[in-house]
């Protein structure tokens, strides 16, 4: 067993997990192991269905980052916390460690994917200051690299262009957090819409579970998926254009195909559908993940996926 952190860190209850949605587990032939891969602790397998160790987990939700699926995601109403750091000019964002020196928190910074960090540049004006302050003293640290890279990387992209500017804050004396400046009316709304966020919380917290059961025909947009969609509807339609092209998977099909439909039976986000039974699938880009389950399930070999970011892809 692990040893005991002196502050918190997170545990498995940090993750919501479905594992109708895991990939392996849709089909045992499926390559994808991201999860285990990314996972510091050793906390995941996926080989006699998908596992999280409670003893090993820390709750550092990088799996919830790189799984395309959905079998992995934040235990957390991620809504909550980006309406929370929305009536500050100029938020601080923390994890467990560091709420009390914070606008919002999350359990632990490092489940904030590009998904995520494009969602809060869009969202918010001004600056937003990660308080990582506490990282370093974290058995969560390793996230840290992770977290970094994709900032680089979305730099990289231009994603965070005309966007909130976001400061890491490593030092805690750095972190300034302002507080909501409120009128009488706004005060009363704001305090009657904290009453409504606290009840929702706990009601949430009251019926969500960790294991979430779904059947095997249910498709669902993996809820990162749903974020960024929601991200660029809300945007200029050039940015959003230019976004889009970046995180946007694209398929298709070649002579092989013989519209047996399977693809459309093992795809978990309801990307591609059946338009009549002797034609090929409709694809409907934005509910794609590029997870790669088709190519991997297509015995015609029939499929073509493109990714952005160079990103492994199976086939």
């Amino acid at each position: 067993m692990p040893d005991q952190p002196s502050q918190p860190s997170g545990s498995r209850d940090d993750l919501r997990i479905e594992q109708s949605r895991c990939l392996p587990n849709r089909y045992s032939e499926s390559e994808c192991r991201r999860c285990v891969t990314i996972c510091p602790r050793q906390a995941i397998s996926v080989d006699d269905g998908l596992r999280v160790n409670p003893e090993r987990c820390t709750g550092c939700l990088l799996c919830t980052t790189v799984c395309p699926s959905g079998a992995l995601e934040i235990n957390h109403q991620f809504d909550a916390c980006l309406a929370a750091l929305r009536k500050v000019e100029n938020p601080v964002l923390g994890c467990c460690r560091t709420s009390a020196s914070a606008n919002a928190s999350l359990v632990c910074l490092g489940g904030l994917s590009d998904e995520h960090l494009l969602s809060l540049i869009h969202s918010l004006t001004g600056s937003l200051q990660l308080n990582l302050s506490s990282c370093q003293g974290c058995r969560n640290s390793p996230m840290l690299d992770r977290l970094l890279e994709r900032l680089r990387r979305l730099s990289d992209l231009n994603g965070d262009q005309n966007g909130c500017r976001i400061i890491i804050a490593e030092d805690g004396a750095a972190v300034q957090v302002q507080q909501e400046r409120l009128n009488r009316r706004s005060f009363f709304g704001s305090f009657r819409a904290a009453l409504f966020q606290s009840a929702a919380a706990v009601m949430d917290a009251a019926h969500q579970t960790v294991e979430r059961r779904s059947e095997y025909a249910e498709k669902r947009v993996p809820e990162r998926r749903q974020l960024l969609n929601r991200t660029l509807r809300n945007l200029p339609a050039e940015r959003g254009q230019r976004i889009a092209h970046q995180y946007s998977h694209h398929l298709a099909f070649n002579e092989n195909c013989s519209a047996c439909q399977g693809c459309v039976a093992i795809c978990p986000s309801g990307a591609l559908t059946t338009v009549t039974r002797d034609q090929q699938p409709a694809f409907i880009q934005e509910n794609c993940t590029g997870c790669g389950l088709c190519v991997e399930f297509c015995l015609d070999q029939a499929i073509q996926l493109s990714s952005p970011h160079n990103e492994r892809r199976p086939g």
